[in-house]
C-alpha cells in the first residue's frame, strides 16, 4: 500500500538493509550536520552524552563530551493506531516516551507539547517516512519541522529543535535483540478511550510548567481538595489563569489535581469499602486571554490530555473591568453527570504567569469579601474569603536595583515590593495574607522573577 507525504510517495515496507547501512555509518562517524545520529533502540537506551556545541554551527556537535549518559526523552511520531499496536514502554516512565503523531505537529494541534528548544531529545520516525528522511530531501516534513532555521509560515529565523538521536522504524526494529522488556504490543488502551470515570492519571509530558504553578499553586489546590467533602452534587469552584496563552499551566494544574482527586477518592472509598461511583470533580479551570488564537491552541491540548471536561477557554479583554467582574461572578460550567449548564459558586484561585496588568491587579487587591460590601455604582469585585491570588512575573531583585535587560521593557517589570505593598495595604483593613514573596531567576537569560502568593482573609 502506498502512502504519500505532501505528494511524495513512500513505501510502507522498508528497505531494512538501507536503514542498517545508515545506522552502521552513523555509529562510525560524527553526527549529521543537523546534530543527530541514527540509532537503534539499544543504542538509544545506552544514553546520550551532552556535547560541546560547535561555535561555527549552532546545531552541530564536537567530539568533546562529558561523562554522564542520560537517556533522551523520545517523541514517537507514528499515528495513534500504530503506537497503540506496538510501542516502547517502561513501568516507571523512565525514559520519557510521548506519542505525538507527525500530522498533529504539522497542523499545530499538538506542537505546543514539544519540549523547549534548549532541551535535547530523540525522535522515532515512522516507516512510511524513513526513505525521505534519509534522503534529506527538502520536501521531508520531518526535516522541515525539526531542523529548519526559518519558519515556513513567517519566513522569520528560528532556533531548530535539539534532536540528537533518530530511530528509524523498520520491520526488524521491534524484534531487536535485548529489548523485549521495553516492547508493549496490542495491550495499551485505545488513545481515545477515557477509561473508568475514577481512573485517571496525568500523561507523560515533555514540557514543564512555571515553578510557581508546580511548587506553589498546585500544593494549595491539593490541600483544598483534601479538605473538600466528596459529594457528587457539589458545584465546582473556579481557578482562573489570566493571560493563559497556549494553556499549558492550566493543563498541568487540571491534570495533576484531577489525578490527585481520583487517587484520593479511590483510597477513601476503598478504605470505607464503599461502592465506587462517579463524583463531581470539585474544580473547574478557566484560561482567559485576549488573543483570538488562544482557544485554537488551548482546546486541542486539553482535549488530547483528557481534561477538556474540566477546562474552558474564554476570550476577554482584561482591561475592561466590568467584563472581568462578569466573568469572575457569572462563570458557568457543564455538569459532567447531567451535561446541563450550571453556575459556579465561588472563585478559588486567580493566577497570572508572565502577564502583567496593573489596573487588574489593583482591582483584585481591593475586592470585597461580601456581596453586601460591593459598590454597585462603579465596577467593584467580590471575591470570597480564602481566594488565592498568585503571580510569577519579571521583577527587580531589590527595591533600588536597575533592570539591565532589553526584554521585557522596564515599564513591564515589577518593582521588588510592588505586589507586597498592593496586597499588604492596611489602609482600609487587612484583606490579604501574603504566603509567598520570593525572587528567583528564569532559566533562559538570568532575569529575575517574583513568585508571589496571597490569600484573601477579609
Amino acid at each position: 500500500m502506498e502512502v504519500a507525504e505532501r505528494g511524495v510517495s513512500c513505501k510502507r515496507k522498508r528497505d531494512d538493509s538501507a536503514i542498517s547501512t545508515a545506522m552502521a555509518a552513523s555509529s562510525h562517524s560524527s553526527p549529521s550536520s543537523n546534530g543527530y545520529e541514527i540509532v537503534t533502540i539499544t543504542r538509544w537506551l545506552d544514553g546520550w552524552s551532552s556535547s560541546v556545541i560547535d561555535s561555527n554551527n549552532n546545531n552541530s556537535i564536537s567530539s568533546s563530551t562529558n561523562e554522564t549518559n542520560d537517556i533522551l526523552p523520545l517523541v514517537d511520531l507514528r499515528t495513534y493506531e500504530e503506537f497503540d499496536e506496538t510501542h516502547l514502554h517502561t513501568d516507571d516512565a523512565t525514559p520519557l516516551i510521548v506519542n505525538l503523531p507527525l500530522e498533529t505537529l504539522l497542523s499545530g494541534e499538538r506542537s505546543c507539547e514539544l519540549p523547549p528548544r534548549h532541551v535535547e531529545f530523540a525522535i522515532l520516525v515512522p516507516s512510511a517516512y524513513t526513505d525521505l528522511f534519509l534522503s534529506c530531501n527538502s520536501q521531508c516534513s520531518i526535516h522541515n519541522l525539526f531542523f529548519a532555521s526559518k519558519s515556513s509560515a513567517t519566513q522569520q529565523s528560528r532556533k531548530p529543535w535539539l534532536v540528537r538521536q533518530v530511530i528509524l522504524e523498520s520491520e526488524d526494529l521491534w524484534n531487536e535483540e535485548g529489548i523485549l522488556n521495553y516492547i508493549k504490543r496490542n495491550t495499551y488502551a485505545s488513545y481515545e478511550s477515557k477509561g473508568d470515570a475514577l481512573s485517571f492519571r496525568a500523561l507523560p509530558r515533555l514540557w514543564k510548567p512555571d515553578p510557581l504553578v508546580s511548587s506553589g499553586i498546585l500544593p494549595l489546590l491539593k490541600d483544598w481538595i483534601s479538605k473538600t467533602e466528596y459529594n457528587h452534587q457539589r458545584i465546582p469552584c473556579t481557578v482562573f489563569d489570566l493571560g493563559s496563552g497556549a494553556g499549558r499551566d492550566v493543563c498541568y494544574l487540571a491534570e495533576e489535581t484531577k489525578a490527585f482527586y481520583h487517587n484520593s477518592i479511590q483510597q477513601q472509598q476503598t478504605k470505607e469499602q464503599n461502592k465506587l461511583h462517579s463524583n463531581q470533580f470539585p474544580l473547574h479551570f478557566v484560561g482567559i486571554d485576549n488573543h483570538k488564537g488562544s482557544a485554537r491552541r488551548c482546546e486541542p491540548l486539553w482535549r488530547n490530555r483528557r481534561i477538556d471536561d474540566i477546562t474552558t477557554s474564554h476570550l476577554l479583554n482584561l482591561n475592561k473591568l466590568d467584563l472581568v467582574n462578569d466573568c469572575f461572578t457569572n462563570t458557568t460550567f457543564v455538569d459532567q453527570a447531567t451535561k446541563s449548564e450550571k453556575s459556579q459558586t465561588a472563585v478559588l484561585c486567580i493566577y497570572a504567569i508572565r502577564f502583567l496588568n496593573r489596573k487588574l491587579l489593583s482591582y483584585i487587591a481591593s475586592s470585597a469579601s461580601s456581596i453586601k460590601n460591593v459598590d454597585h455604582k462603579s465596577p467593584s469585585l467580590y471575591l470570597p474569603i480564602g481566594t488565592i491570588m498568585a503571580m510569577s512575573h519579571f521583577c527587580k531583585p531589590t527595591q533600588t536595583a536597575e533592570w539591565n535587560f532589553d526584554h521585557p521593557k522596564v515599564s513591564n517589570v515589577l518593582d521588588r515590593d510592588e505586589l507586597s505593598t498592593l496586597f499588604g495595604n492596611k489602609s482600609d483593613g487587612e484583606k490579604w495574607s501574603i504566603l509567598k514573596d520570593d525572587i528567583c531567576q528564569d532559566g533562559d537569560h538570568g532575569r529575575t522573577l517574583i513568585q508571589f502568593i496571597a490569600r484573601k482573609i477579609a
